[in-house]
């Protein structure tokens, strides 16, 4: 028996696609959004074991009636979708404004539909973080702390990682902003997500996985630094979703998450391990000097493991299955 129905946005995304497989493996009837028909037949090629378990639905974050459709009759909604881009010509129209109108137009749409009993929506680390000290040696990042942008500061920045932590605060402001609401919101703030990819992709460049960057070069090759140490596989954030629905705990909750803090010169040491034996795949993994700890800020994430229900995945399981995922799908987009 089904555990209720569940619109997934931003379905065929990196995290999307895990938070729609993570729901119907949870035994929930699960529709997923989509930008174009063209996105949905390229997910059920990448993913033809659930390929007519997911009712897909195209909508478009800027539209402000979009949802309406997909959200009819509706227990739950999972909200995922956000641009994820770092370069971009207009602050506003290309980031600001898709991620809070998105939130909004979600928002809005929930409150038409009786049926909607709780909407779960993705934010970020960089919710929470304050980029102005970086570093922020000595202090621990908790649930309770918010980014400080501005729209304003956003919309003028030339520094595009700031206006993509800006949209990311003041989306999820917008929905707690709204004082009408008769379900339930859960926030999901989680780090740099990594873990093997299951969304479709035309080229290796498209998969924004920074961790690719490790492993498709030289053994002489310098490692790149590290520019964010925290870390969350991105099955526990898809899981994460499911249990937020779940858990009367989770109910009006901001959800933090970090599994592991790490550098980039520790996750080549444990991919130069777990691949010891071949000589192959350790000749293309960077191990020239470089991506070393810097000191940093702390976090305190224990509702998210709490509400996860077990030990987050670890570095090792993370990074190696990754790493062989990335290969197979070099393999498979050749062919």
């Amino acid at each position: 028996m089904s555990k209720g129905l569940v619109v997934v946005t931003g379905a065929t995304g990196f995290l999307g696609t895990e938070v729609a497989i993570a729901f119907v493996n949870g035994g929930y009837n699960v529709r997923g959004t989509a930008r174009s028909q063209q996105k949905i037949n390229d997910w059920e090629s990448f993913n033809p074991k659930y390929k007519g378990k997911v009712q897909w639905f195209i909508a478009d974050l800027t539209s402000p009636n979009s949802f309406d459709e997909a959200i009819k009759g509706v227990k739950y909604i999972a909200h995922t979708a956000s641009p994820f881009i770092f370069v971009f010509k207009d602050n506003e129209n290309d980031m600001l404004k898709p991620a809070i109108e998105g939130t909004k137009a979600i928002i809005e749409a929930a409150k038409k539909e009786p049926s909607v009993q709780h909407v779960v929506i993705t934010s970020s680390f960089a919710a929470i973080v304050d980029l102005a000290k970086l570093a922020n040696v000595g202090y621990t990042y908790t649930r309770n702390d918010w980014n400080p942008a501005t729209y304003e500061e956003a919309a003028k920045s030339e520094n595009p990682g700031y206006v993509y932590c800006a949209s990311k605060v003041l989306a999820e402001r917008a929905a707690w902003d709204d004082k009408e609401l008769k379900f339930y919101i859960t926030t999901i703030c989680p780090p740099i997500l990594v873990g093997p990819p299951r969304h479709p992709v035309k080229s290796m460049a498209d998969l924004k996985i920074e961790m690719y960057n490790l492993i498709n070069g030289s053994s002489s090759d310098p490692v790149p630094p590290t520019h964010t140490p925290v870390t969350l596989d991105v099955r526990d954030a898809a899981l994460l979703h499911v249990r937020a629905l779940e858990d009367p705990s989770a109910r009006n909750q901001r959800i933090f998450c970090v599994g592991f803090h790490i550098f980039n010169s520790q996750v080549v040491s444990i991919l130069r391990k777990a691949f010891a034996s071949d000589p192959a795949k350790l000749a293309r993994i960077k191990y020239g000097g470089g991506g070393e700890p810097w000191e940093h800020y702390g976090t305190d994430s224990k509702e998210g493991e709490l509400l996860l229900g077990r030990p987050w995945i670890s570095p090792e399981v993370c990074y190696k299955e990754t790493a062989e995922r990335l290969w197979e799908l070099e393999e498979i987009l050749k062919a």
